[in-house]
């Protein structure tokens, strides 16, 4: 079977709800926001200008991508991709469908577009090595301080 990309909706909000959880556990991110907000916040993504792709194998969805298009900081005309979240099930990594659904994204979703951009966090290794083996390359370093712990 081949990787397949699909509109999602909002029909989709259980799963992507729950997906989104998984993410926010795998990336180890600090947002504390329950299922109820972070299923509200989706259907607001969904509602509003970006755009959220299922990805499926064998008809199954292992996978999702929320991402808005951007014009270019620099040239007006060109158009940007900002992936704000891409994700795979668990049961379904390690076997190339992340890096063909990056591929699949370019071909179908991305074409003409001027670059692709992510955040990845500093603590998410694992992240950054899939992203790396994807073909990115680190474009600039975000730093953060906390002010309550200083």
């Amino acid at each position: 079977m081949e990787l397949q990309i699909i509109g999602a909706s909002e029909e989709d909000l259980i799963i992507l709800t729950e997906m989104n959880r998984q993410l926010i556990a795998d990336e180890g991110s600090e947002n504390p926001m329950n299922d109820e907000q972070l299923r509200q916040r989706m259907q607001d993504w969904i509602l509003g200008d970006w755009n959220v792709d299922l990805l499926l194998f064998d008809n199954t969805v292992i996978g999702y991508a929320l991402y808005q298009f951007r014009s270019n900081p620099y040239h007006m005309e060109l158009k940007d991709v900002y992936l704000r979240q891409y994700f795979i099930k668990r049961e379904y990594r390690n076997n190339g469908h992340g890096i063909t659904g990056i591929e699949k994204l370019k071909q179908e979703r991305f074409k003409g577009i001027q670059n692709l951009e992510i955040d990845v966090l500093q603590c998410n290794m694992k992240g950054q090595n899939f992203w790396r083996k994807a073909g990115f390359m680190p474009h600039y370093v975000n730093m953060r301080m906390n002010l309550k712990n200083s």
